[in-house]
């Protein structure tokens, strides 16, 4: 139920994604995503072994100042 009052955009932003999940919505390659975790633009947590989860309030953040950067 408390999942019910909780704003869908609110909840979109707290999903944990895979890899392959944010380079969907990139519209990338998982590999760019590797390589934006690596250089630090791209925030990431590894849970465990070799499982990396990327919050999608960081991917939005990632977004958000890359598109500030002039092409």
């Amino acid at each position: 139920m408390a999942n019910q009052n909780k704003p869908q955009a609110e909840a979109a932003n707290s999903a944990i994604l895979t890899k392959q999940q944010a380079a969907e919505l990139l519209q990338s390659t998982v590999r760019y995503v590797e390589r934006m975790i690596k250089a630090g633009r791209l925030r990431a947590c590894k849970p465990s072994g070799k499982f990396v989860r990327i919050f999608r309030k960081d991917l939005d953040a990632f977004l958000d100042k890359s598109a500030s950067m002039r092409v």
